[in-house]
């Protein structure tokens, strides 16, 4: 497996984890753990952001990684 590919199949369990937890958030009714469960949401989308320019960086680098 290459880099590129390993990143790219984090970036898609990172993704699936966000999902699981909007859905978590949404049937939580404890205001403090909603909460907490938003500050992780956004903490997962700062790393999906980076995970993507990765990605691109990865793609620009050498052409057979292409296909994100």
């Amino acid at each position: 497996m290459t880099v590129a590919s390993d990143v790219k199949q984090c970036l898609s369990s990172i993704k699936n984890v966000e999902g699981s937890l909007s859905s978590l958030e949404q049937r939580t009714e404890d205001e403090e753990d909603k909460q907490t469960i938003r500050d992780t949401i956004n903490t997962m989308e700062e790393i999906i952001q980076d995970l993507k320019e990765r990605v691109g960086k990865l793609e620009l680098e050498e052409d057979q990684y292409k296909g994100f």
